[in-house]
C-alpha cells in the first residue's frame, strides 16, 4: 500500500506526540503466562533491516476470512493475545495476527510503522486467504493506545478497531485527527477503576475523536481496574460482536 504525503505528515508528528504507558514511566500491572506446552504458532520475518515475530492462529474454515491484528500489553508478547482470543476465533471463523512490538515495553510507530504490521498480515496471507475489507484491530494498554494512533494514521486500511484500556496521550496534536483519510469505527472497554487509564482520560479521548468526526462507543465496566486477562472472555466477545459488522467500502 502506497503511503500518502499526508499519512507520512500524520507518522512525522506522531513520533512526537504518542507516548506508550511504559514510556511515560507507567508500571503496568502483571498478567498470566502460559507455558510452551500451549504455544501458538509464529513467523520469523525481515523487516527494515531486523527479524521480527509475529503469532498467529488460523481457524478449521475456508474461503477468505475476517482478520483481527492483536496488539499487547508492555512487557508481553502476541502470545499471550492468541492465548486470550483463540478460542472465540474458533469458533466464530476467524483470523488472528499478533506481532510482537520491536521493543517489548511498548510499540511505536518509528520501529512499528503501519507497514510493519501490514507485512505481519502478508505473512499470514501467504497461509490463508484474509477478507482485506474486514482486518481490524484489538489492542490493550500500550496496545490499545497504539491501536488508536494506527486507526488513525492508516485509516484505509483497518475495517475497525477496538480496545481495553487505553486513552490518547498527552499532547496527542489536534492535527493528526483532522487529517485523517477516513473515520475508523472505534470501541473502547475500560473500568472504572483503572489505575493507568482514569476514566476522564478516556472520556477526554472520546470526546476529543468525536469532535473530529470519528464514532466512538465506550464501555465502562463497574469494579474492574487494569486487569484486561481477568475478563478477555467478555471483553472479547462484545469486541467481535462490534469489530465483525466493519468493512471497508470497495
Amino acid at each position: 500500500m502506497k503511503t500518502s504525503a499526508n499519512r507520512r505528515a500524520m507518522i512525522a508528528m506522531l513520533l512526537c506526540a504518542l507516548v506508550t504507558p511504559a514510556a511515560s514511566g507507567q508500571s503496568l500491572a502483571p498478567s498470566p503466562t502460559k507455558d510452551n506446552a500451549g504455544a501458538s504458532p509464529k513467523l520469523t520475518f525481515a523487516f527494515a533491516g531486523n527479524t521480527r515475530t509475529c503469532y498467529y492462529f488460523l481457524p478449521d474454515a475456508q474461503g477468505p476470512l475476517p482478520a483481527v491484528v492483536l496488539l499487547h500489553g508492555s512487557g508481553h508478547n502476541g502470545q499471550i493475545m492468541i492465548d486470550a482470543w483463540k478460542d472465540l476465533a474458533a469458533k466464530e471463523h476467524f483470523i488472528l495476527i499478533a506481532p510482537d512490538a520491536y521493543d517489548p515495553a511498548g510499540w511505536g510507530v518509528k520501529m512499528d510503522p503501519p507497514a510493519f504490521l501490514h507485512a505481519a498480515v502478508d505473512q499470514v496471507r501467504a497461509k490463508h486467504a484474509i477478507d482485506e475489507r474486514r482486518v481490524s484491530l484489538f489492542g490493550h494498554s500500550a496496545g490499545a493506545v497504539f491501536a488508536l494512533s494506527l486507526a488513525v494514521i492508516d485509516s484505509r486500511y483497518w475495517a475497525a478497531a477496538a480496545l481495553h484500556a487505553g486513552a490518547l496521550p498527552s499532547g496527542y496534536e489536534t492535527q493528526i485527527l483532522a487529517r485523517a483519510d477516513r473515520r475508523t469505527p472505534i470501541a473502547i472497554w475500560v473500568g472504572d477503576s483503572d489505575p493507568l487509564f482514569h476514566i476522564e482520560a478516556v472520556n477526554a479521548t472520546k470526546t476529543l475523536l468525536e469532535a473530529n468526526g470519528f464514532s466512538v462507543k465506550l464501555s465502562v465496566i463497574p469494579n474492574h481496574d487494569h486487569n484486561y486477562y481477568a475478563i478477555a472472555d467478555r471483553v472479547n466477545k462484545q469486541a467481535w460482536g462490534f469489530l465483525k459488522k466493519a468493512q471497508l467500502k470497495p
